[in-house]
C-alpha cells in the first residue's frame, strides 16, 4: 500500500512533489538552495534524503524504495579521445550521483507522469490501477511494472484530457461568469453600432501590431489568407460569368429589391454596391435602368417574374414578344459596359486584397450582423442547463462557460490547466506522441558529461548526500 496523501501540498512544510499542482509550483518558487551550513555530515545526509524523497517516489514506503535502489549508477562513457580531458575542449564533469533515483524512472507510473499523460505520479498510479494504461497493447494494472527499452505504452486519450485539462466549473459559477460576459458583449455591440468604421480600424490596428508568435496573430493571419482566397475565387467566378445577362441581372435585382416608393427614383449611389463601388459603372447602370423605366411592357414582365433568379434571361429570350427595340438597346448598352466592368473587377480585387499590415478591408455589414443577447438571470437557469445553452450563444462560446459538453469531466472546449508550462519538461529517454497519447521507453536514463536524464528540482550536492545516506555499506 502507498503512503497516505497527508499534507502533500502544505505551504508551511514547502516540500516539492512530482505534481503539476499550483500549490506545488508556489513551493517550487519559494524554495531556495538546500542549506547544509552548520550541520553535521549525518544531518546533511538526512536533510538531503528528506528533500529528494519528497519528490522522488514520496508515495513509496522506505522499504519498497530501498528494494529498488541500485548503488551502481548508469552513465555514458566518452569514446571520442579528442573530447576527453586534456583535449582542446574539456568536457563538463558527469553528474553520476544525479542518477540516485534513476531506478524509479523505469517504473510505469513514473514513465506515465514523465510523458505528461497524468498531472502527478499518484494520478498516474490511479490510471494504471483503473485499467486505463496499456504496455505493448496489453492492459497493465501494476504501477510498479518495470519498463524495458523499446516498450510502447499509452493511456486512454480521454484520461489524458482530464488530467491536463482545466477544471470544469459548476453550472452556478459558469452562469455568474456568463452574466458578466453577456453584459459586456451587449455594451460592446451598442458601442460598435454607433461608430462601426472606427471600431473596425481599431480592431485591425490591434491585430496588425501583435507579435508573429502570438496565437491571436496566427488566427488573424489565417483569416487574412482565407479572405484573400475567397476574394480571388469570387473575382474569378465574376470574370467567367460576366456577360450581358449577369450585368442586367444586377441592375434588375437592385430595382426589384428597392421599396415601392423608390423604384422610380433610383440613383447611381443605389447601384454602387452591385458594381464594386465603381462610379462609372453605376452611372452607366442608371442609363440602362432609365431605358427599362421607358418600357411599360418590360416593367410588366418584371412584376410577373420578380421571384425568378434570372429575369434578364427571360427578357432576352422573349424580346420579340415583349419590346424588341428597347431590349436590343439595353443589350447594346450592356455590351458597351463590359470593358469597364472588367477593369472595375480587377481594381476591386487590388483595393480589397487584405494584408497582415493593413488588415481586412472594412465590411459595412459587419456591425449590423452582430446582435445583442437577452440578459441572463443565473438563479432562473441554474436548474435548467438546456435553457441556458439555448440562451447563451456568444460569438466565441456556445452554452455556459466551460460546459460546452456537460457530460465531460473537464473544461470544454478543452483548455490546458493553468500553470502547466513550468512543468513541461520532456524526458530524453522517452519518445512521446501527444496526438495519440502513446510513448516509447527508449532506454534507461543515463548520465553523460554535464547532464543527467533524471529530471529533478534539486542540484547535484543534494543528490550526493542523498546517495551517501542510502549507500551505507560503501558499495
Amino acid at each position: 500500500m502507498p503512503r497516505k496523501a497527508t499534507l502533500l501540498k502544505s505551504l508551511s512544510r514547502g516540500r516539492i512533489r512530482a505534481s503539476f499542482n499550483k500549490w506545488n509550483l508556489f513551493n517550487l518558487y519559494k524554495k531556495g538552495q538546500v542549506d547544509f551550513k552548520g550541520k553535521t555530515l549525518y544531518q546533511q545526509k538526512w536533510t538531503a534524503k528528506q528533500e529528494t524523497r519528497a519528490y522522488h517516489g514520496e508515495y513509496l514506503t522506505e522499504s519498497r524504495w530501498l528494494a529498488s535502489f541500485n548503488p551502481k549508477l548508469d552513465s555514458v562513457a566518452q569514446l571520442d579521445a579528442s573530447l576527453k580531458k586534456g583535449g582542446q575542449d574539456e568536457l563538463d564533469p558527469t553528474p553520476y550521483l544525479m542518477q540516485t533515483y534513476a531506478s524509479l524512472e523505469k517504473r510505469l507510473d513514473f514513465a506515465v507522469f514523465r510523458s505528461m499523460f497524468a498531472s502527478s505520479v499518484r494520478q498516474a498510479r490511479q490510471f494504471i490501477l483503473h485499467g486505463n494504461t496499456f504496455v505493448n497493447g496489453i492492459k497493465i494494472k501494476h504501477p510498479g511494472y518495470i519498463l524495458k527499452p523499446g516498450d510502447v505504452f499509452h493511456v486512454k486519450p480521454e484520461k489524458v484530457l482530464q488530467a491536463l485539462g482545466a477544471k470544469k466549473p459548476s453550472l452556478e459559477n459558469s452562469l455568474k461568469i456568463d452574466k458578466i460576459q453577456v453584459e459586456k458583449w451587449n455594451h460592446y455591440v451598442t458601442k460598435l453600432q454607433e461608430n462601426p468604421r472606427e471600431e473596425w480600424e481599431k480592431k485591425m490596428e490591434f491585430y496588425s501590431g501583435l507579435e508573429n508568435h502570438d496565437p491571436k496573430k496566427t488566427i488573424f493571419l489565417e483569416l487574412v489568407e482565407k479572405y484573400n482566397q475567397d476574394l480571388e475565387t469570387r473575382v474569378i467566378k465574376e470574370r467567367k460569368t460576366a456577360n450581358e445577362e449577369t450585368i442586367l441581372n444586377k441592375i434588375l435585382t437592385c430595382y426589384i429589391k428597392a421599396t415601392p416608393e423608390k423604384k422610380e427614383i433610383l440613383k447611381s449611389e443605389d447601384f454602387m454596391p452591385y458594381f464594386f463601388d465603381n462610379k462609372d459603372l453605376s452611372i452607366m447602370a442608371v442609363k440602362i435602368y432609365q431605358q427599362i423605366l421607358g418600357s411599360a411592357k418590360i416593367l410588366d414582365t418584371l412584376k410577373k417574374n420578380e421571384e425568378e433568379s434570372n429575369v434578364a434571361k427571360i427578357l432576352f429570350k422573349s424580346e420579340e414578344e415583349i419590346d424588341k427595340k428597347n431590349i436590343r438597346e439595353i443589350k447594346t448598352l450592356c455590351q458597351e459596359l463590359k470593358p469597364t466592368y472588367f477593369d472595375a473587377l480587377e481594381n476591386y480585387f487590388k483595393i480589397n486584397k487584405a494584408s497582415s499590415k493593413t488588415g481586412l478591408p472594412y465590411d459595412p455589414v459587419w456591425a449590423s450582423s452582430l446582435n445583442k443577447l437577452e440578459p441572463i438571470v443565473p438563479a432562473d437557469l441554474v436548474e435548467d442547463e438546456k435553457k441556458a445553452i439555448s440562451l447563451i450563444q456568444l460569438p466565441w462560446q456556445s452554452g455556459p462557460y466551460g460546459r460546452a459538453d456537460p457530460k465531460k469531466p473537464y473544461f470544454t472546449p478543452w483548455t490546458p490547466r493553468p500553470f502547466l508550462a513550468p512543468f513541461a519538461v520532456l524526458p530524453h529517454h522517452i519518445e512521446i506522441s501527444f496526438k495519440t497519447c502513446h510513448a516509447i521507453y527508449l532506454r534507461d536514463p543515463v548520465a553523460r558529461p554535464g547532464h543527467s536524464e533524471v529530471i529533478s528540482p534539486y542540484a547535484l550536492p543534494v543528490h550526493e548526500r542523498a546517495y551517501m545516506y542510502y549507500n551505507r555499506k560503501g558499495k
